[in-house]
């Protein structure tokens, strides 16, 4: 009797366990048949698909995850063509494309046109009761609007279980990072969706003033880092202007950018010159950005200046001070 019960539980389980992973892929093959209906209404043919992104609007391996899976899928029916995900990633960098949105659509199209993709597509995903609400949207190459979409809910089953539980974990080391990080002292910061950069220090010493700048970045893909060299100045209450130090930063920030890896963060520093009249207050740092974010300026406010110490030299010794001679 009780190997009976033994093998009608182990049946129970494995029935269950299959009739989740079969509903797991049931609820991506219609997600993937939602895009590509919407892809043949349009007369399209060829996709390039983007990772996907939480509530937050951050890519995490669930978002890759999802959208793997629905190209995958989408391979397999047949019916459309998907841009190989290494190609269409070094295509992004090469023309600085980091997400879609109409701030970008320059990039969005030589992107497209250098793929030769119809639509772009991606998407996001919510963690719910019932299980994970993924939605895809087919994105115009050349407007950077939806025109299209498709919704479904996927159970928490199969490899997408385990990488739920993996996020859902506590993140200790993440958290330790978090700590150090903060307990640096900040002077300035300004965060958006791709980066975090902080002013960690600001000093004078002779004819120069020099900014320690702290780059983090954000998402999980490189983020090239760059700034315009002859508009990236300093600023003071009354529109003074003090321009950095072409020689000091022909290897810098400005001309040549940095790559910050994924989830990384990055010391780099400025120097502008300050000889005919140096700052007497706070003044701001106006940064005219090159990348990822073409053309955008921010200003990073209430930086007092401090003067770097200034070391004496040893002075020689007095004639009191010199022992006498036995």
């Amino acid at each position: 009797m009780i190997r009976i019960l033994s093998c009608l539980f182990l049946f129970v389980l494995w029935h269950s366990s299959s009739l989740g992973a079969s509903k797991y892929e049931d609820s991506v093959k219609e997600l993937a048949e939602g895009v590509a209906a919407e892809a043949i209404k349009m007369k399209k043919s060829r996709l390039a698909l983007l990772d996907f992104v939480d509530s937050t609007g951050e890519v995490t391996p669930i978002g890759q995850f999802l959208a793997e899976e629905l190209a995958t899928h989408l391979l397999v029916a047949g019916e459309l063509k998907v841009v190989d995900r290494k190609l269409l990633i070094a295509t992004m960098e090469k023309h600085q494309l980091t997400h879609l949105d109409t701030s970008q659509a320059k990039a969005a199209k030589k992107v497209a046109k250098a793929l030769r993709a119809d639509l772009y597509v991606t998407g996001s995903y919510l963690e719910i009761p019932e299980g994970i609400q993924v939605t895809a949207k087919l994105i115009g190459p050349y407007t950077v609007y939806p025109v299209g979409a498709s919704r479904t809910i996927v159970p928490k089953a199969g490899p997408l279980a385990a990488l739920l539980k993996q996020a859902n974990a506590p993140k200790a080391q993440n958290a330790a990072a978090t700590s150090s990080e903060s307990t640096a002292p900040v002077l300035s910061a300004h965060e958006n969706e791709l980066y975090k950069v902080s002013i960690l220090g600001i000093s004078k010493q002779d004819d120069q003033i020099g900014l320690d700048l702290l780059f983090v970045n954000r998402t999980a893909h490189p983020v090239k880092i760059g700034c315009q060299l002859l508009d990236t100045y300093l600023v003071d209450e009354q529109g003074e202007q003090w321009k950095q130090d072409v020689a000091q930063n022909r290897e810098g920030l400005c001309t040549r950018g940095m790559e910050l890896n994924p989830r990384r963060q990055q010391h780099a520093s400025l120097s502008f010159l300050a000889t005919a009249k140096p700052p007497k207050g706070p003044v701001s740092l106006h940064y005219h950005e090159t990348s990822p974010r073409p053309d955008r300026v921010i200003s990073l406010d209430g930086l007092k200046i401090e003067s770097a110490p200034v070391v004496e030299p040893d002075a020689p010794p007095t004639k009191d001070a010199i022992p006498p001679t036995p």
